[in-house]
């Protein structure tokens, strides 16, 4: 006697489909399945790509970034050293008197029968270390010549004093032009703790 096998499941009755459909459906069955692959993998790849440019991207907005930091970063280190160098200046200084210091340089400039004051106006606090004192500085009839010199020192001088506001009038005096200075001076200095 003859046994007939027979299988059951979904493979079986796939494989009974198979037999069923005629040489030209079974090439079109094949042609779909490997188009529907094909489009599946190529849509997954496209997935993938779509995802690792927008890692991509984010690497490169990162890059940007970290590089915009280093320049800051540098920029930074900069700003601090020229502070330091700045508060070194001010703590060197901050014990000498202004008026000392204005009448150095009248002296050094051959000006200090001219210099006729130097008076403290104003003072106000810019922090908890440091304030700022407007002084009043008036040099009378200077020759012209040492008294841009003396200004020239006043300004590049390690002092940490800048002139806020200069007025100049020109004196004819037998033929000889002078001048008459009035200085805003504006000094920094170290609060003393108390």
């Amino acid at each position: 006697m003859a046994t007939i096998e027979v299988q059951t499941g979904p493979l079986a009755a796939v494989e009974r489909q198979l037999e069923l459909l005629s040489p030209r459906d079974r090439i079109l069955l094949v042609g779909l399945v490997l188009f529907v692959t094909a489009l599946l993998v190529g849509g997954y790849w496209y997935l993938l790509y779509g995802m690792l440019e927008g890692r991509a991207a984010d690497v490169r907005n990162a890059n940007d970034t970290l590089v915009v930091v280093q320049g800051l970063k540098t920029e930074l280190d900069d700003h601090q050293t020229r502070f330091a160098a700045q508060e070194d200046r001010i703590r060197n200084n901050s014990n000498r008197p202004v008026s000392a210091w204005i009448e150095e340089l009248a002296n050094r400039h051959s000006l200090s029968e001219q210099l006729r004051k130097v008076d403290e106006m104003q003072s106000e606090s810019l922090s908890d270390e440091m304030s700022r004192t407007h002084y009043k500085v008036e040099v009378r009839r200077a020759p012209q010549e040492e008294l841009y010199r003396f200004l020239y020192d006043l300004e590049t001088s390690p002092f940490p004093a800048s002139v806020a506001e200069a007025k100049f009038k020109v004196i004819f005096r037998n033929k000889e032009k002078f001048m008459d200075l009035t200085l805003d001076l504006e000094v920094l200095k170290l609060q003393e703790a108390g």
